[in-house]
């Protein structure tokens, strides 16, 4: 591998990578109030926040954003937690989600009944990657709820080769 060019195309990339945050995604980090992170080619970048302030688009973020020396051993060490906000898209925003044929799907935002059940279920993502990043746990959260609504225990389920999510 050449270290030349991990150095100057992909180092950050790499370390975003190994804590399963895309680039230019947004994140909090548990026990940093008020502050939201990102990281790009050059470093981790956080954004101070209002709390009673709108969501800011990336484009803000990135206007607003200064880099952020305190966090990144924290992340890489273990002893600070990312936390993942759910994406709640508005209008007109481009947003992806899994569809119940397990393919990702994408559409813009428009305020739907379909667009708010998406968005109930935590099924809206900024990136194709980022549907299947949280594809386990939104798996995880639904068949929690169908066990829940239909009296299924966790054990019973586990009787079965296999659960679906939909009654065939």
């Amino acid at each position: 591998m050449d270290n030349v060019n991990l150095g100057q195309h992909g180092c950050m990339q790499a370390v975003a990578g190994l804590l399963h945050i895309g680039m230019r995604e947004p994140f909090s980090i548990e026990g940093v109030a008020d502050t939201r992170f990102f990281f790009s080619e050059d470093g981790l970048y956080a954004v101070r926040m209002a709390a009673d302030a709108p969501e800011m688009t990336m484009a803000e973020m990135q206007d607003e954003a200064v880099l952020d020396k305190e966090h990144l051993c924290d992340l890489l060490s273990g002893a600070a937690c990312i936390h993942m906000e759910p994406f709640v898209p508005v209008e007109p925003d481009y947003y992806y989600y899994m569809a119940d044929d397990e393919a990702v799907h994408g559409r813009n935002w428009h305020g739907t009944f379909v667009d708010y059940a998406h968005a109930a279920a935590g099924n809206c993502f900024r990136t194709e990657e980022e549907v299947l990043r949280g594809l386990p746990q939104l798996t995880e959260k639904l068949r929690e709820a169908y066990r829940a609504a239909r009296g299924i225990s966790a054990q019973q389920q586990e009787d079965h080769d296999e659960m679906s999510l939909f009654d065939e």
